[in-house]
């Protein structure tokens, strides 16, 4: 289990959204010469979220942490401004161009916890050309395995709901000012070590409330039932099992991770609605044959094609 995932565990609330609506099995969906690749390389890329396509859903919730913060008056002084400071900063960031480097990194991949999702199959279908496909992983398989790589990583569903965000803003800033306030009464610190106590509490809360925006998106997306895996690339805990590599992709050098997967995680492919389904079905199964994955379910999606 890795720092984050322990981590979490002290807020209990947070757990507990992360784990909601999520069988054993997550569906990664892509387009059939990227499926190609993955097989054929055993490798999952997770690209760094800053990245992304949509620069409205890395700010939605830094805007999301500062309203929060100025719209709820209870913390500590001190760390009031310094979160404001961060957040607003990193925000303008954001939106207006990124112009340093940060100590932490957070890489992702996307997964859907439905196995036959319209919205997702259309993203990646084009008319009659060819359709999409998903691969169902066992996500006890793979966090192990990437635990055991070494991967500081965690893994949950994406929270639409604003209400449930906000709640969990408010646990994480409630634990972590009660630390701070703590550390402020205590008589057992000598000035020197009270602040270095202060700084560490400060970074932690930075850090996770840092962490915790990548698993928010704004409601309108509910339908994806998105779940995502998370690595961290951090300054402090040394650097990553693989180090970073860089793709071009619309203009943008997109840093990632490659992470190789073990065979026994990937349980299913499962094909877009096509009006072949038979070939689909034989092709797709004689390439998994090719690349040794003799284990592996194939199905095709129960919604109806329309053209």
């Amino acid at each position: 289990m890795s720092y984050y995932a322990t981590f979490l565990k002290k807020i209990p609330k947070m757990k507990r959204f992360l784990d909601n609506d999520c069988s054993d099995y997550i569906y990664h969906y892509t387009k059939p010469e990227k499926l190609l690749n993955i097989i054929a390389n055993k490798t999952l890329r997770l690209s760094n979220v800053l990245f992304l396509n949509d620069k409205a859903e890395i700010s939605y919730t830094y805007r999301l942490i500062v309203e929060f913060i100025k719209e709820n008056p209870g913390l500590n002084e001190g760390l009031y401004n310094k979160l404001i400071e961060y957040f607003t900063n990193k925000y303008k960031h954001i939106v207006d161009g990124y112009n340093e480097l940060y100590q932490q990194e957070y890489y992702t991949i996307s997964f859907s916890t439905e196995r036959d999702n319209l919205i997702l199959w259309n993203n990646y279908s084009k008319e009659k050309t060819y359709t999409g496909y998903n691969l169902g992983f066992d996500i006890n398989d793979l966090m192990c395995d990437i635990y055991k790589k070494q991967y500081n990583a965690i893994c949950g569903c994406i929270i639409y709901d604003e209400k449930k965000q906000k709640s969990i803003i408010k646990a994480i800033l409630k634990h972590w000012n009660k630390k701070y306030e703590r550390t402020l009464a205590a008589p057992k610190y000598k000035k020197a070590a009270r602040q270095h106590r202060l700084d560490d509490i400060t970074f932690e809360l930075i850090d996770i409330l840092s962490l915790v925006s990548v698993f928010f998106k704004k409601n309108e997306f509910k339908d994806e039932k998105e779940y995502r895996i998370v690595i961290v690339n951090h300054t402090q805990f040394g650097e990553l099992p693989e180090p970073t590599k860089v793709i071009e992709k619309n203009g943008l050098f997109v840093p990632y991770v490659e992470y190789k997967f073990p065979k026994r995680a990937l349980k299913s492919i499962n094909i877009g609605p096509t009006m072949n389904e038979s070939i689909f079905y034989t092709s797709t199964n004689r390439m998994l044959l090719n690349f040794g994955y003799d284990k592996v379910d194939v199905s095709w999606s129960k919604i109806p094609l329309r053209y």
